[in-house]
């Protein structure tokens, strides 16, 4: 018989961003012990986390009774992923860091049905909200990934990170500067949106008078990207991250703009004691 891919996903609000990582390694573990107890040979197996959502990925499982199986294997799986951080909202007691809001559970286009925490699994997800409060159906587990990413969600880790890169280097090449790219800054970023699109701000020149490794680590830890020129000296802009595209882009700037003096002005007091 021929194999088809097999999509788990889990819909929730704001999943912590250093929650993720962790997680998506453990389902992959999980999954690939389960499908082998199980006797389901498979293509590959992969998992995605974003900050709406967690998603388990494996190609080319034969039809007939693995559809079956599956139905035993997703709650189980979803049961034994472990969170530092967890809570309880309804009767059963199921542990999640945020409450589930949907499970996606096909293979091929066949639904894998069951329930957890109250939710049962069905073929509706949620687009990105930037893009217009709408339901998706998905057709099949292999239509998946396009579905989404025509809802503005770029489920794939590494998809994300390049439209990060791409925006940031866009951004700097439109100022004639560089904005630092730094890696754990990235990573971080990188599961606080689905849809990640790059906004430039600027700040007091004031703060420039603050040595430079205060100034750079103040912009960071409010999560923006340090704008230099072509020598590295700092200047009065940065980068921001936000979630997807919409209007009301010169609020976000403002937004933005005063969270980055916030930080800055912080630094400022710690400095003069």
């Amino acid at each position: 018989m021929t194999g088809r891919d097999v999509l788990l996903e889990v819909l929730a609000e704001n999943l912590p961003a250093r929650l993720l990582p962790p997680a998506v390694e453990r389902l992959k573990q999980l999954a690939a012990g389960e499908f082998a107890a199980a006797g389901l040979a498979c293509g590959g197996i992969e998992a995605y986390g974003t900050c709406r959502r967690l998603v388990l990925y494996a190609r080319d499982l034969p039809a007939g009774p693995a559809t079956k199986a599956l139905a035993g294997i997703f709650p189980r799986l979803l049961a034994r992923l472990d969170f530092p951080d967890a809570m309880t909202w309804e009767p059963s007691g199921f542990r999640f860091p945020r409450p589930l809001r949907g499970l996606v559970a096909l293979h091929g286009e066949k639904l894998v049905a069951f329930s957890l925490a109250g939710v049962k699994s069905g073929r509706d997800t949620d687009g990105h909200d930037a893009a217009g409060p709408r339901r998706l159906r998905v057709p099949s587990a292999e239509r998946y990934f396009r579905t989404l990413e025509h809802a503005c969600v770029l489920v794939k880790d590494e998809e994300r990170l390049d439209a990060l890169r791409r925006g940031l280097a866009a951004a700097g090449k439109r100022m004639k500067l560089e904005i630092e790219p730094d890696g754990g800054l990235l990573r971080e970023t990188l599961y606080l949106a689905e849809y990640p699109v790059v906004v430039v701000g600027g700040f007091s020149q004031e703060y420039l008078a603050l040595p430079t490794e205060l100034l750079r680590g103040a912009l960071k830890a409010g999560l923006f990207f340090p704008v230099a020129d072509a020598a590295g000296r700092l200047q009065p802009y940065f980068a921001g991250v936000r979630d997807g595209l919409s209007k009301g882009q010169r609020n976000v700037e403002d937004g933005f703009r005063a969270a980055a003096e916030a930080a800055l002005a912080a630094a400022a007091r710690r400095r003069a004691g």
